[in-house]
């Protein structure tokens, strides 16, 4: 039981420990859905405010363009005037070129034209060693003519856009759609560091014409807008997005190969969470695909998640304890109460016992008494007839008891019944047979299931005879004798309790008539006349 309360209680608390740790984990995960939540928003946001700043300096070129587009002649007067009216408003554009569409054959004149304006122009193109040299004969050219502001950026005039691969796919791509193209990211060399950029290549034609084939007669040139991807990063996200996110702007490129384009770490110390981090949907712009990506730091994440769940699990675990502990209190005061019932219960079931057995035993000889007998008696009838059995029944009594008694006092007397009684049981073997005080100087045996009990008799009267139980000490010859009589029914549908014990009553009756100290037995039905010993 010991151990049953200790299970139960070890049970209690394995239960406390696992609700507990399950209803923390439970509000933790909410708790951490809602930070996923909180930076989804934010990336998002961000991505929002980004694309809106790039579409504003598309917006710009247009505004360019068209103004451009008014102009039958571009100066560098003109041409400075409008771009930094237009640089003013978008900071982040670095510088803006006007690069004109040239075919071969007009090369010659162009240079020396644009040679008045700018001594010593050339058309120019970068070699395998990166060094500026004159451009190499091709169809098409499209040379920077124009750029602001011109001190930075001095050394593009001339560049021919078309004699880089990549960037005469934009080019082209931009001229024969009639929309603005960005470049893929280029770096950006500036004090003490570098920086990711694009260019926005937007065309100018003479007209509106409105198929390709009219744009590709139309063309007059590009205008160039080169933008600094940290300076629109910094306008867009820097009201936007919660400084312990790390931002990573990623350029999905034309073939979907990645390219991370700019980075913003807010932390160095401790890596990012990167299970929370997340992806925004793309931006498009100028037929480009950008992507910005978020992680948050472990500042972000703690200054969003609460002590609850430890709290809850810590209380629930004291909870639990506090119930694990009065559960094992109650059952341990409920087994010493049980204890003692039990200790009382059995005190209580002795006791019934010795006095069930006081009622069915005779006080002097401890055999059972008159009145169980005839119980027994009653049962065994009952029984013998039930399956058809024959019955014995025997009655004992010593001779001349009360003579016996007078002579020599009553605690003589109870002396030889307890000797008759101790050696009649010893005669009986069988565990059905019972023997009984009958009366004050008598016992009775009942014999189940016996078709003769005469010889069981003898065995008793015998047995009796050679105690040779003195009746006068003085005379020394006297003993005390017995009479025994009995009866055996063989057919016990035939009789009831009553006449079975009248018969062996007549019996022992007629051993007494007899003269004593002899058997008498009775067969019913008398099949033979009836055993007489002596």
């Amino acid at each position: 039981m010991a151990k049953k309360m200790m299970a139960s209680t070890l049970i209690t608390v394995f239960i406390g420990l696992f609700f507990s740790f399950l209803a923390a984990m439970s509000l933790q995960r909410s708790e951490q859905q809602s930070v996923e939540h909180e930076i989804q928003k934010d990336v998002e946001n961000a991505a929002l405010s980004l694309g809106r700043e790039l579409n504003i300096g598309i917006e710009l070129l247009y505004a360019l363009r068209n103004q451009v587009a008014l102009s039958e002649e571009i100066n560098e007067d003109a041409f400075v005037a409008f771009a930094d009216s237009v640089m003013n408003r978008h900071p982040n554009i670095r510088s803006m070129e006007w690069a004109e569409y040239l075919v071969e054959k007009n090369r010659d004149l162009y240079e020396a034209e644009a040679a008045l304006e700018f001594a010593l122009f050339e058309i120019v193109e970068l070699s395998a060693n990166g060094q500026l040299v004159k451009a190499a004969s091709r169809s098409q050219y499209f040379p920077v003519r124009y750029v602001t502001p011109y001190e930075e950026n001095q050394n593009v005039m001339g560049f021919d856009l078309a004699s880089r691969p990549s960037m005469k796919d934009a080019l082209e791509m931009s001229w024969y759609r009639g929309v603005p193209i960005a470049t893929p990211a280029i770096r950006l060399k500036r004090e003490f560091e570098d920086h990711s950029g694009f260019l926005m290549l937007l065309p100018v034609f003479i007209g509106n014409p409105e198929t390709q084939t009219d744009r590709e007669a139309a063309l007059r040139g590009f205008l160039v807008a080169l933008f600094d991807v940290q300076d629109i990063f910094d306008i867009a996200i820097s009201n936007t997005v919660n400084e312990d996110i790390n931002l990573e702007l990623i350029d999905k490129g034309l073939n979907e190969q990645s390219d991370v384009i700019f980075e913003n770490v807010v932390d160095l110390a401790e890596p990012p969470v990167m299970k929370l981090g997340y992806t925004s949907k793309p931006i498009y712009f100028a037929g480009r695909e950008w992507v910005l990506r978020g992680t948050p730091t472990v500042d972000y994440v703690k200054a969003r998640m609460s002590i609850f769940p430890y709290m809850i699990f810590v209380v629930g675990m004291i909870i639990f304890s506090l119930l694990a502990y009065l559960q094992y209190v109650l059952q341990h005061r409920a087994l010493s109460i049980q204890k003692r019932v039990d200790a009382k219960t059995r005190e209580l079931r002795d006791a019934n016992k010795k006095l069930e057995k006081m009622s069915k035993s005779d006080g002097l000889t401890g055999r059972y008494n008159r009145d169980y007998f005839d119980e027994c008696v009653d049962a065994e009838v009952k029984r013998s007839q039930r399956d058809r059995l024959a019955m014995s029944m025997l009655i004992v009594e010593i001779d001349h008891m009360s003579a016996y008694n007078e002579k020599h006092g009553r605690v003589g007397g109870d002396k030889v019944i307890r000797l008759v009684s101790q050696a009649l049981a010893d005669k009986l073997k069988r565990p059905g047979d019972l023997l009984a005080r009958y009366g004050g100087e008598s016992f009775a045996i009942l014999l189940p299931n016996t078709k003769d009990g005469a010889p069981i008799a003898q065995l008793c009267f015998d047995a009796l005879k050679v105690l040779k139980l003195p009746f006068d000490k003085e005379a020394g010859d006297d003993i005390i004798t017995v009479s025994i009589g009995g009866v055996t029914v063989l057919k016990s549908e035939e009789i009831d309790p009553a006449k079975f014990m009248a018969y062996a009553e007549i019996a022992l009756n007629k051993a007494i008539a007899e003269g004593r100290d002899r058997t008498h037995w009775i067969y019913s039905p008398e099949d033979n006349q009836p055993h007489v010993g002596g």
